[in-house]
């Protein structure tokens, strides 16, 4: 057996090894053949008391953690559940996009795929976090017309759009169209994603 060096980089794809001598760790997949390949590129970490084998990522990894505010951005609509895509967790740059969950349990959430809303996330099951909009800071930040696309503009009690005269009510944010705190979200987390 060849001896493995500690903290040896390592490519997506790269063999580190087989399940009968290591198993998976963290970044590392198990093939149906039986062997352990790198999920991403980093370096390879051998536990050799253990038997484990991991990749440590390259770069760090962020992710929403339960408490961390999101801005997010809604994909699809379900009849108790808006699909969203996490895109920025304030105070932080996401290197990857993750699915957040947000459940209709009345409370005002008529959004339109395209809305961008801050949330909190209160749970993670299976890489998908659960957000929930409750609080004067958190909810709609911008929305869209589900006629015309256009932006929707606040008036006293509830949203319009200019071109097609609708109202709607909507749970929103303080921070709604709000440009001081609008500048400080990343260019990059307004461009649609998959577009």
């Amino acid at each position: 057996m060849t001896t493995i060096r500690f903290g040896r980089l390592v490519l997506p794809g790269e063999r580190l090894g087989v399940i009968e001598e290591y198993l998976p760790g963290t970044g590392v997949k198990a093939l149906k053949s039986g062997h352990l390949v790198a999920a991403y590129g980093g370096y390879a970490e051998y536990d050799r008391r253990n038997h484990i084998v991991s990749v440590r990522p390259l770069r760090a990894v962020r992710k929403p953690v339960v408490g961390d505010t999101v801005l997010a951005r809604v994909r699809e609509i379900q009849e108790k559940v808006i699909w969203s895509d996490v895109l920025v967790i304030l105070g932080s740059k996401l290197t990857t996009s993750y699915s957040g969950a947000l459940l209709r349990k009345g409370q005002g959430l008529d959004y339109v795929p395209g809305d961008i809303y801050l949330a909190k996330v209160v749970d993670e099951l299976s890489g998908i976090y659960t957000l929930s909009v409750e609080g004067k800071e958190l909810g709609l930040v911008q929305g869209f017309c589900d006629i015309c696309g256009r932006p929707l503009t606040l008036k006293l009690n509830h949203l319009e759009c200019r071109q097609c005269r609708r109202a709607y009510r909507k749970k929103i944010s303080v921070h709604y169209q709000r440009p001081e705190f609008l500048k400080n979200v990343p260019l990059e987390a307004w461009a649609m994603r998959g577009s």
